[in-house]
């Protein structure tokens, strides 16, 4: 029996006989109300949740996504402020979409590479609003597109659209299943979106959709042109991950084999990274490789299963001596940051990747980046990066995609600035799919053809060591999807 504080007498005793039945009455009443009450508190709360939810897929709150977030989320925070205090009227809004949550099979793209492409979001964000008299301004929304969110925050975007002035859809993830989901729908809503580091040459015709990284096809044919600067009498093995799912790899294996002349392959050999042994398999892989006189391993794969095959290769003394040369995709870039323990252990397996940028571009005098752009990077100014983040490094080429990427809608948006109303991104997507935007980016030119490809890429080589440290080891040109000069 529950004791609701109502009783005079000891809880489980009978109501005094004077009280009578109008007291009975009046408790019974009381229980029926408090439990009413209660009811309604507990709905209460789950909506209030629900809302809370649902509000917070795109946000701009600092520990929204987590503390080591936090930081880069604060200042776009802050910066949102700023516009809706100083340019009310005069603003639009863009969503950077980034993995938040699932494994790094289902997303691709680590945290520290989530926090730099965040800071390239933030940097043009700085940039744009800081040019005097020269709205629209733009203020910063993130959402989440892994594997459990997307469509949810698809569904928030819609629903906010108009409210928030959601002109523009940007990051969006790497080239995995959630990402194809996150585009296609958008797509079918007509929205413009402008992915930075997609690469699959599957991701492409879908409306509205811009892309600013150099294409697996491109990638890969970059990567045979340094394979055979290389070694010029070239031997290769072709190592390709099975996994269903995940469209980088499958399209960068067919590539690196279509890339290669009859003699210049001498097998191919697979794995399946959605398997639990696939470290096992690759083992054996290596065995195989190290037996077979060939000089290059092009690998389609992900670099979660890169140091696997560099540990068994550096194993075996076949590939050891001969000083075998493993050549991969950009997803390596995620492999870019220092380590304390060497991934393999023979500097003599050399293993290079075509990354999507590399600021060693940005410090090229009279290269393709222009002094103006470079010094967002490399200068002194209070708002370059720098300055806004002094420990963070540029190696991965992140903060570089996701700023170009970032560019490329707010030029887009600027050229809608002497009309009355705010673009829809029905507008946007028009224009940045026409063949018409032209912006200089961190990364070298950018032209977005007519369908959304970039036209032409400077493909960076670099070289990455053991401990996770990388040196540059040149570029390709690439130019409507065939090699150029290296």
């Amino acid at each position: 029996m529950i004791d609701d504080g109502d009783d005079p007498g000891r809880a489980g005793e009978p109501a005094p006989a004077e009280v009578g039945a109008r007291w009975v009455a009046g408790r019974r009443n009381r229980v029926l109300l408090r439990r009413a009450l209660a009811g309604v508190l507990v709905v209460a709360v789950v909506v209030a949740l629900g809302l809370y939810v649902r509000t917070s897929r795109l946000t701009d709150e600092s520990g929204a996504f987590g503390p080591d977030l936090a930081p880069v989320m604060s200042r776009i925070a802050a910066e949102n402020a700023e516009v809706e205090k100083n340019h009310p009227g005069e603003y639009v809004t863009v969503v950077a979409m980034f993995p938040m949550t699932g494994s790094l099979t289902d997303i691709a793209l680590n945290r520290e590479s989530i926090r730099h492409g965040l800071e390239g979001v933030h940097l043009a964000q700085v940039w744009r609003n800081r040019q005097p008299f020269s709205p629209p301004y733009v203020r910063v929304l993130v959402g989440s597109d892994g594997p459990d969110d997307w469509r949810p925050t698809v569904e928030a975007i819609r629903a906010r659209t108009a409210d928030e002035r959601i002109v523009a859809v940007t990051g969006l993830g790497a080239s995995t299943g959630a990402t194809r989901g996150t585009v296609a729908s958008l797509s079918g809503s007509g929205y413009a979106m402008v992915s930075a580091v997609i690469t699959s040459d599957e991701l492409t015709g879908f409306r509205g959709l811009a892309r600013v990284a150099a294409l697996n096809s491109e990638q890969a044919q970059a990567g045979v042109v340094h394979a055979r600067k290389v070694n010029p009498v070239l031997k290769a093995v072709v190592i390709k991950d099975l996994n269903p799912v995940d469209s980088y790899v499958k399209t960068l294996a067919r590539f690196y084999t279509g890339s290669l002349a009859g003699r210049e392959r001498v097998m191919e050999l697979s794995f399946d990274s959605s398997t639990k042994f696939s470290g096992t398999v690759l083992d054996v892989i290596a065995e195989r490789v190290c037996n077979s006189g060939a000089n290059t391993v092009l690998y389609a794969g992900r670099s979660e299963q890169l140091p696997a095959l560099m540990q068994a290769l550096s194993q075996r003394d076949r590939c050891v001596r001969p000083g075998i040369t493993v050549i991969t995709g950009d997803d390596a870039s995620e492999m870019n940051r220092k380590v304390d323990l060497s991934m393999w252990g023979d500097t003599r397996i050399r293993l290079f990747y075509t990354a999507l940028a590399h600021p060693a571009s940005l410090a090229q005098p009279g290269g393709g980046v222009l002094p103006a752009i470079r010094a967002r990077f490399a200068g002194d100014d209070p708002d370059g990066f720098g300055r806004l983040f002094p420990h963070e490094s540029l190696d991965d080429g992140m903060a570089i995609m996701h700023h170009d990427a970032m560019f490329v809608a707010l030029e887009t948006a600027k050229a809608f600035a002497r009309e009355p109303d705010v673009p829809s991104p029905q507008d946007m997507a028009n224009m940045l799919t026409s063949g018409t935007v032209a912006v200089e980016g961190a990364s070298g030119p950018i032209r977005i053809v007519e369908g959304g490809a970039r036209q032409t890429k400077e493909i960076p080589i670099l070289q990455l060591n053991p401990d996770g440290t990388s040196a540059y080891s040149g570029r390709v040109t690439v130019t409507d999807g065939g090699p150029g000069r290296s």
